[in-house]
Formats: C-alpha cells, sequence, structure tokens
C-alpha cells in the first residue's frame, strides 16, 4: 500500500466572494474526489475569498498507480478555468 498526502494552494482571480470561492472549490473537490477517489478537505481562511488551500490525501496498491494519479490531478489543476495554481507539494508516504 502506497500513499501521498500534500497540498495545493490556487488563486481564484474571478471570485468576488466567499460564496464564489465555495462554489468554485467544492467543484474541485468534488471532481478529485470523483476521478481520481482523493480524500480532500478546504482548510482556507474563511476571510479570503480569492484564495483556497486545500489538504489532500491518496493511497494505491502500487508506486505506478499513485504516480500516474499524481500526474493525472496535475493535469486537471492545470486545465482547471477558475484558478491559478501558487502551491502544489506533496509527499509520498
Amino acid at each position: 500500500m502506497y500513499g501521498v498526502a500534500g497540498t495545493i494552494e490556487v488563486f481564484l482571480p474571478d471570485s468576488h466572494s466567499l460564496k464564489e470561492r465555495r462554489k468554485i472549490v467544492n467543484s474541485l473537490k468534488a471532481k478529485l474526489h470523483k476521478n481520481h477517489n482523493m480524500s480532500v478537505a478546504d482548510v482556507s481562511d474563511d476571510n479570503i475569498w480569492q484564495r483556497a488551500r486545500l489538504d489532500f490525501a491518496l493511497v494505491a496498491s502500487s508506486m505506478q498507480s499513485l504516480q500516474e494519479t499524481s500526474d493525472a490531478v496535475d493535469r486537471l489543476l492545470v486545465s482547471y478555468p477558475e484558478l491559478e495554481i501558487i502551491r502544489y507539494d506533496f509527499k509520498y508516504l
């Protein structure tokens, strides 16, 4: 069993309220969970509406599968039109 845990920090340039931020973040969380079976938590400061921080964890049966999923997550983040990646750090466990 192999695992990875990390943090994704994003800038949301078109978000003008906490409600808009939540909508974008919840959509991203749902896609990550549905497509990649990741556990994702929004750990953002509630007063900042143009930035978000997500902590995540992912487990796989092989290192190759884990790396492929990590690459797919990276591609998803880059292609997501509502956000710009500030930081994407992860650590294999």
